[in-house]
C-alpha cells in the first residue's frame, strides 16, 4: 500500500517489499523529477537537503559541477518527455 499524503516525493509504504511497488516508486520519482525540472512543482535536493519551492535550479547551488551535470541532465530530459506528451 502506498500513501501519498499530497506533498511531491514523499510516501510512505507499509509492508514488504517486492517489484510492483518498486516499478512505481520508480515511475512516481521520474514523473516528479521531470514536473521539478520543468517548474511545475518544488523540488529537494538529495544531496544537501535544499529546498527549492520554485522547482529545479539550472546549477547546483553549492557549485558542484556532478550534481550540476544531473540537473542539466534532468532539465533535457524533462524538455524532451513534455515534447513527446504533447
Amino acid at each position: 500500500m502506498i500513501s501519498h499524503f499530497g506533498f511531491p516525493g514523499v510516501f510512505v509504504y507499509q509492508g514488504g517489499v517486492d517489484e510492483k511497488f518498486l516499478s512505481e516508486m520508480d515511475r512516481l520519482t521520474q514523473e516528479w523529477t521531470m514536473q521539478a525540472a520543468r517548474g511545475e512543482c518544488s523540488w529537494v535536493c538529495a544531496d544537501c537537503c535544499m529546498t527549492f519551492p520554485e522547482g529545479m535550479p539550472d546549477a547546483c547551488e553549492h557549485g558542484l559541477q556532478g550534481c550540476t551535470d544531473m540537473i542539466q541532465r534532468d532539465k533535457r530530459h524533462s524538455q524532451h518527455a513534455n515534447r513527446s506528451e504533447k
